[in-house]
């Protein structure tokens, strides 16, 4: 509202200002037509009529390029954003070298401006719906292969089991079904992750809040967590100084997102990280996930919570589906809390999950 009254009053003043100059040009003209034909009659009168038809038709030329030569370039504008063309970099109102407008196209200050932002605004959401595109197509791929593998495995020892011209012992028949039971368990995660966070995000599921002690709750997810065949070479630990916090909470999901970022940290980071989680209350209640690992870098904590993104600090081969920490998330949001990450390469990362219980 302001920036219309702002653009309105500049273009009265900008009116005005033109009809005073107007008159001026007009008053000169006819003293130049006077002191030419100083005799009065028909010829001066004439000569007189003549420059002000030639100042009216001068001025408002020269003013209609100056007014119009930004309107043209505003029209075209909207034109090029509504054929997709968001950046143009042969027409621009801005001086050469600096922000700052050229003289005709401060009569639209706010306008000029306001389609500047939108053009870059377009622009960054087509960069990132084409970044997105590329993601999940690596993502799709990714996952068909992370399905492809375990079901070979599943395949090739099923016909093992299942040959006649072999005769297996017990010991090596319990090791072909273990090793079908742990890739059917993962095909079962894979799933189990996609199905999750379709549901997350179309909100097509119940949260199911029950009341506990939120202190326990967490202490037997890092339990689990600890107890997890991959963090065998890790130090996990827990550590509280609140003996109980009385919380509203989904069992079952939360325990997925704390176990989700728990296990994230163990996984990427090498043997000997210390994972510590501890539990603090102040206005809300905060959760601390802290590991002294590799770290991450800026892009990879900006796009840590993102569909799709299969980011790894190490050199280990990411197994997961790419969905772990968007559902963490989403969880987290699910029971109005939010999770926060810093991080230093080299030196550590701190995730903080807030909860309003």
């Amino acid at each position: 509202m302001k920036a219309n009254i702002r653009l309105i009053s500049r273009l009265a003043v900008h009116f005005m200002i033109s009809l005073v100059l107007l008159s001026l040009l007009i008053s000169f003209s006819i003293s130049v037509m006077e002191s030419l034909w100083p005799k009065e009659g028909d010829a001066q009168d004439v000569a007189i009529l003549s420059g002000i038809a030639g100042v009216f038709v001068l001025f408002f030329i020269a003013y209609g390029l100056y007014i119009g030569r930004p309107i043209f370039y505003i029209v075209g504008k909207i034109n090029r954003l509504a054929d997709g063309l968001y950046s143009d970099a042969k027409a621009s109102p801005y001086r050469k070298g600096g922000n700052k407008l050229k003289r005709p196209y401060r009569l639209y200050k706010e306008l000029v401006e306001h389609l500047e932002r939108l053009s870059e605004t377009l622009e960054e959401s087509k960069n990132e719906r084409v970044r997105l595109d590329t993601m999940q197509k690596e993502w799709i791929a990714g996952i068909s292969h992370d399905l492809k593998t375990p079901l070979t495995y599943i395949k090739g020892y099923s016909e093992l089991l299942l040959a006649p011209q072999y005769d297996w012992s017990e010991e090596e028949k319990t090791r072909f079904l273990s090793e079908i039971q742990q890739k059917a368990n993962h095909m079962e995660e894979l799933i189990g992750d996609l199905n999750l966070s379709f549901r997350l995000e179309g909100q097509q599921f119940p949260v199911n809040l029950e009341k506990g002690d939120l202190v326990e709750y967490v202490r037997r997810v890092v339990a689990d967590a600890a107890n997890d065949p991959r963090a065998i070479n890790h130090i996990v630990s827990f550590e509280t100084d609140i003996a109980h916090i009385q919380s509203q909470m989904d069992v079952k999901l939360l325990q997925r997102a704390l176990l989700n970022l728990m296990i994230n940290a163990i996984v990427h980071n090498p043997s000997g990280t210390h994972l510590q989680v501890h539990i603090r209350k102040a206005a809300v209640v905060k959760i601390v996930i802290e590991d002294d690992g590799v770290g991450m870098n800026e892009e990879t904590v900006a796009r840590l919570f993102q569909k799709y993104y299969r980011g790894t600090t190490t050199e280990r081969d990411s197994e997961g589906t790419g969905l772990g920490m968007a559902i963490a998330n989403q969880i987290i949001l699910a029971h109005n809390g939010h999770i926060e990450v810093k991080s230093v390469p080299q030196r550590g990362t701190i995730i903080t999950i807030s909860l309003h219980c």
